[in-house]
């Protein structure tokens, strides 16, 4: 990590999704000077509106306090946060972060799809299709126009998804009702059950139960699977990839852009798209082949959080440059970036 610069600007980065909340406080450079890390920062999909702020402010103040900052310092604040869905929402967060962090300089709040855009090209224009633990997908038309999927998201997507139809499919082939597929003995091997029965019990009975969170760990079990030829755990992926491409096809129709012409570039990110395993990523990028053979498509190198640092950077005024892009990609702590 840096060491504090003699004297501002600092400058503010917050991303906020259903697995974690995670911080960094840079300079102008975009050098690190502080980290904090926090809970589900989702408005909708933590326990409460109150451990949603929780996650958000206490990474924040980690963030500062570690860079022996205050808000007062910062020059310009950038939150992407999952739940950021309605106009109401933002403004929901807005009067919060005026009240939590007096005197911090300008901020802006937005979904967390639009996190990684200025991983594209540095500019903010582009889709990005996010797969994480749950989905994100933005359009930024270069006249400013945006849209998020946010709640017109109608399949149970990213490793969340995974992992629930994985169970579905290893139940099914247990009561005889769907094909046979290899995720039964995987998933079986792996929560250390008997059969899917028992699997099923143990995320679902009343006492005693592994919270639902615990099934996101067989996204890898899938995507591994359909890699290797699995036809149920490639249906599962295949399915994933239509409706991400279909959710990014719809962003940049509202944003006036003709996807299938390849007007505004793709990224694709998240943990799911960028793993070691390459079914979704490949399936996507073939499902993009299929529907938009003209766009240019990106597979990020660096995490949603360094693109919420360069939209912090930018509209705190510093000229987003091939240069800054490649600086900002610090390492990080594994533990920091981990779901």
């Amino acid at each position: 990590m840096a060491e504090r610069a003699e004297s501002g600007p600092f400058f503010l980065a917050v991303d906020a999704g259903n697995s974690k909340t995670v911080a960094l406080v840079v300079d102008g450079e975009g050098a690190v000077l502080g980290r904090g890390r926090g809970g589900r920062g989702d408005i909708y999909g933590a326990a409460s509106i109150e451990v949603a702020e929780q996650a958000v402010f206490g990474a924040t103040a980690s963030a500062l306090q570690e860079a022996g900052a205050t808000a007062a310092d910062v020059r310009s604040a950038a939150f992407r946060l999952a739940g950021v869905d309605y106009p109401e929402d933002a403004a929901f967060w807005d009067e919060r972060i005026a009240g939590q962090l007096p005197g911090l300089g300008g901020w802006s709040v937005k979904n967390d799809g639009f996190a990684s855009l200025r991983l594209i090209d540095g500019s903010g224009v582009g889709v990005s299709i996010t797969v994480g633990t749950g989905p994100a997908v933005a359009a930024r038309s270069a006249d400013g126009r945006e849209q998020c999927s946010g709640w017109y998201v109608f399949d149970d997507l990213g490793g969340q998804g995974l992992g629930n139809s994985a169970m579905k499919a290893a139940c099914r082939e247990w009561m005889g009702m769907g094909p046979a597929t290899r995720l039964t003995e995987a998933l079986c091997a792996h929560y250390g059950v008997a059969d899917a029965g028992e699997l099923r019990h143990v995320f679902t009975r009343r006492f005693g139960a592994l919270p639902g969170s615990d099934l996101w760990q067989a996204s890898r079990l899938v995507l591994a699977l359909a890699g290797e030829g699995d036809a149920v755990a490639r249906a599962i992926v295949d399915h994933q990839a239509t409706a991400f491409v279909g959710y990014a096809e719809w962003c940049a129709r509202r944003v006036g852009a003709d996807f299938a012409a390849g007007e505004l570039p793709v990224l694709l990110n998240g943990s799911v798209a960028t793993s070691e395993h390459p079914a979704m990523r490949d399936a996507i990028l073939a499902e993009l082949g299929r529907v938009a053979p003209g766009t240019r498509v990106t597979v990020a190198n660096a995490s949603p959080l360094h693109g919420v640092v360069l939209d912090a950077l930018a509209e705190g005024g510093v000229e987003v440059t091939p240069e800054l892009m490649a600086r900002i990609r610090h390492e990080h702590p594994e533990e920091f970036l981990a779901t």
